[in-house]
């Protein structure tokens, strides 16, 4: 099964969803950048810790899934490969 030329190249619909994409991340990163917190200070403390605002039940999963990466996923692979996989 050979691709040829045409199927290889993205049309002029498919550059202008990926423009309006970026578009869209854009303004939402400014619209967070500038908009005002309720009176509240911007400082590095509200920006990492959310103001320390935020529930036990979005913070747990969070560093749950940060904790494990794609690096976690890659350095178990190269253990099983370096000692062997012990399947029973």
């Amino acid at each position: 099964m050979s691709l040829d030329q045409s199927s290889k190249s993205l049309a002029v619909v498919d550059w202008v969803i990926i423009a309006i994409y970026f578009i869209g991340c854009m303004i939402v990163g400014l619209w967070s950048k500038f908009r005002k917190q309720r009176g509240r200070e911007e400082t590095a403390e509200t920006y990492f810790l959310a103001g320390r605002s935020m529930m036990w039940w979005a913070v747990g999963p969070s560093l749950f899934a940060s904790n494990i990466g794609s690096e976690h996923f890659v350095g178990l692979a190269g253990s099983g490969a370096a000692t062997g996989i012990g399947v029973v």
